[in-house]
């Protein structure tokens, strides 16, 4: 496979939910659908992975996209995004598959609207634990950036730092000059449907960043080495550690429920800004944070969210609470609602900072302490 030639196919136009057949044709031979929409393909006979992407990209119109190259970059024109959130991922499974790494393969719908097919897959593998008797890890390939290996998704952890750390490890040693690692600031993907039932699940960076947004663009050379890395390794001798019966968040180890302590910054309120051609984490004051969840709540109200119970805003990611879905559903990212809340797109640089002054202070149940009730 030509990888970069592959991309460029895929990225050929923006696919929103309820256009991913129109990937089909670049799906292996003999990929089977299941009844959600979703479309897979195994390889081995009990292969103990599975191996995912997602097919949407972020945006409810079919357009074409203008690639631009600099060097090793492809980005847009500025009109559209590129949608490497998450064809990056796609090319990596489709090259694994060409390679006949043994795995199932899982191209998921819907990821970007709520993570609509891996819910729903999830939801039968639990009902059904003989479905998935041989499998206890699951790789997603869909992270920002070259170097993140997740161990949490929204606070809570979905694979071991031993799995983790050993993955790493692998990739790192293959020679194509990877610097992998452990991070625990993984938002609420595809993976994260499976932690209740699957030990080991995690994320790994296939080299996009600005995802969501006109600014989005993908590190080419980065995604051929992930393609080679990823086929020099032995996936089914990861270690298995984490029960996932047992829960585990990082915001746990201590109870404040006053958020008006004398700390005005935090680790739970960030988000990444623009500095020059890089993406940057800024720690959020919380003066900020509880002015931009107004905006956001007034937003919600006013269109459609009449049942809207509850509410979290940490600064980088969206979750509501509805009287008819009472469970904490991800809406998107920042970068997402600033195509709706114009206000979103700043923050004054007196309320950022690059580091925390002091100490954080991490919370148990923080998100009880910072929800904004109804």
């Amino acid at each position: 496979m030509r990888i970069a030639r592959k991309f460029l196919q895929l990225t050929k136009y923006t696919i929103p939910h309820g256009k991913e057949y129109l990937l089909t044709r670049f799906l292996p031979k003999k990929y089977k659908t299941d009844s959600y929409g979703n479309y897979y393909y195994i390889i081995g006979d009990s292969p103990s992975i599975m191996f995912t992407c997602h097919l949407d990209t972020v945006g409810s119109v079919k357009k074409r996209v203008k690639h631009i190259f600099e060097n090793n970059i492809i980005k847009t024109d500025g009109k559209t995004i590129l949608g490497a959130d998450d064809k990056a991922g796609m090319v990596v499974l489709l090259y694994m598959i060409e390679n006949r790494i043994p795995g199932v393969y899982y191209f998921f719908v819907g990821e970007e609207v709520g993570c609509v097919g891996s819910k729903k897959v999830s939801i039968d593998f639990a009902n059904n634990p003989a479905l998935i008797k041989n499998i206890n890890k699951v790789v997603s390939f869909d992270r920002r950036s070259d170097s993140s290996i997740i161990t949490h998704q929204f606070g809570d952890r979905c694979c071991s730092d031993e799995f983790g750390e050993e993955l790493a490890n692998r990739l790192n040693s293959t020679g194509f000059n990877l610097k992998m690692e452990l991070d625990r600031t993984g938002i609420y993907t595809d993976s994260a449907q499976f932690t209740d039932i699957i030990p080991e699940c995690t994320n790994i960076s296939v080299g996009y960043k600005h995802e969501h947004t006109t600014q989005e663009y993908q590190n080419i050379d980065f995604l051929k080495r992930l393609c080679k890395s990823v086929c020099n390794i032995n996936w089914e001798t990861l270690p298995v550690k984490r029960d996932p019966s047992v829960k585990d968040n990082i915001y746990s180890a201590t109870y404040n429920k006053n958020m008006n302590d004398s700390s005005e910054y935090s680790e739970e309120f960030y988000s990444y800004f623009s500095e020059g051609d890089s993406s940057v984490k800024m720690y959020i004051a919380k003066s900020v944070i509880k002015e931009e969840a107004e905006l956001i709540k007034l937003y919600l109200l006013s269109n459609g969210y009449n049942d809207l119970e509850d509410m979290i805003w940490n600064g980088n990611n969206l979750y509501v609470y509805t009287k008819y879905n009472p469970t904490y559903e991800l809406i998107g990212d920042r970068s997402t609602l600033m195509e709706f809340i114009p206000e979103l797109s700043s923050v004054l640089s007196d309320k950022l900072k690059k580091e925390l002054p002091i100490k954080p202070t991490i919370y148990d149940d923080w998100y009880y302490d910072y929800h904004f009730y109804m």
